[in-house]
């Protein structure tokens, strides 16, 4: 354990909080390893066959990690502030596995009806770029506080780019010219300097490196 954490143990939840939201990571750190187990209580609250346990366990993390960013102690508490944050955030993304298998059924019945029974079945595979849970909670905080200022294909241009994609990924994947991607991103630049506080954008660089 580190020194740092060690003395930050003695600090009071919201002094945490404070911290944290001033860009100290190990503030954050110690707040997902002090709240870990409410969200294992939260996520155990639900069942779906359709999505896995811990992926509801990581999307409550995200749930906590954007409490963190948006709790104002002038409100409410920050246990039942982070409490009702990581339901949301595990209530959405179940919604979205229960569209995702109504998707898949469909597309499946689809791709079904348009093979012989001698024809050999196509083949697919998903990949999914793996991202840090902190840092996955931080791009959305950061989209959530630009994206009104975006059209829909600078809102994937940044996205990408806030993952780490570089500008030929993104071209490639968009479908638009390396011209489009560098101008959104400066568009972007600007706003975030005026939207998005200097303490988040270093936590969230610290997550990225």
């Amino acid at each position: 354990m580190s020194l740092m954490k060690y003395r930050l143990r003695t600090k009071k939840t919201e002094e945490l909080v404070d911290l944290a939201q001033s860009g100290l990571k190990e503030a954050l750190d110690l707040l997902i390893e002090k709240y870990y187990p409410m969200v294992l209580k939260i996520s155990s609250k639900y069942f779906a066959p359709w999505a896995e346990f811990q992926d509801m366990v990581q999307n409550g993390l995200v749930g906590f990690i954007k409490a963190v960013y948006y709790y104002q102690s002038d409100r409410s508490g920050f246990t039942s502030f982070a409490w009702r944050s990581i339901e949301s955030e595990i209530r959405s993304f179940l919604t979205f596995m229960n569209r995702k298998k109504n998707k898949m059924l469909t597309d499946a019945f689809s791709v079904d009806s348009s093979f012989g029974e001698n024809d050999e079945e196509p083949s697919y595979s998903i990949q999914d770029t793996s991202y840090s849970t902190a840092k996955t909670a931080l791009i959305d905080i950061i989209m959530e506080r630009i994206e009104k200022h975006l059209d829909k294909s600078e809102s994937e241009i940044v996205e990408m780019w806030l993952s780490g994609y570089s500008y030929k990924e993104i071209q490639e994947a968009v479908q638009v010219n390396f011209k489009k991607v560098d101008n959104t991103i400066q568009k972007v630049k600007r706003v975030i300097k005026t939207k998005v506080s200097s303490n988040l954008l270093r936590v969230f660089f610290d997550q990225r490196s």
